[in-house]
């Protein structure tokens, strides 16, 4: 009688066991199924582009349109359609007066509100920076802060895909202000 209590029970045991452990790997096999499309949603996502610098105002008579080059990093807030993106540019003009060369290099963070969308994603953006200006005609670069705001939008999917922007770009300086539009189209990775 002991040996067959003993049995019942091992056999329960094992049985319990096996339930507990299959509910187990269910919850943990959802739990997963939920989480893991917010965290990939918070994955950076590298972003390299190029285009066309388009200066305005009092800078248009120091220099003709140009072009520019872009490397950046956007990271997503999971479940918000918010991101923050910090990039780098090299901008390259000629200047009106002559062959010479002007460089614009900068270095900004952004704040980034995408509208949503299936497939092509408009968004919104706004941020601070801080602009090297270096022309070939003075001897010594000049650093300012500026700000710029911009329309945009993305296409693509499983984490590759494209983007076209239009920012506006306003540097605050002390010789006056440098207005610009610069309009780029690239890839995210």
């Amino acid at each position: 009688m002991l040996g067959h209590a003993l049995g019942d029970t091992l056999e329960y045991r094992l049985n319990t066991n096996f339930k507990d452990d299959s509910m187990r790997r269910t919850a943990l096999l959802a739990l997963v199924a939920l989480v893991l499309p917010a965290a990939l949603n918070a994955q950076a996502r590298l972003m390299v582009g190029g285009g066309i610098s388009n200066p305005l105002g009092d800078f248009a008579d120091a220099v003709d349109a140009g072009k520019h080059g872009r490397v950046g990093l956007q990271v997503g807030v999971p479940v918000f359609p918010v991101s923050v993106r910090a990039e780098g540019e090299v901008h390259s003009f000629s200047e009106a007066t002559g062959g010479e060369k002007a460089q614009l290099i900068n270095g900004t963070i952004s704040g980034v509100l995408s509208l949503g969308g299936l497939g092509l994603s408009p968004y919104v953006l706004a941020g601070l920076g801080s602009y090297r200006y270096d022309d070939s005609a003075t001897a010594d670069a000049v650093v300012n802060r500026g700000y710029h705001g911009g329309l945009g939008a993305s296409i693509g999917a499983l984490g590759f895909g494209g983007f076209a922007e239009a920012r506006y770009v306003k540097i605050q300086g002390d010789g006056g202000d440098r207005n610009y539009v610069a309009l780029t189209v690239g890839f995210r990775f």
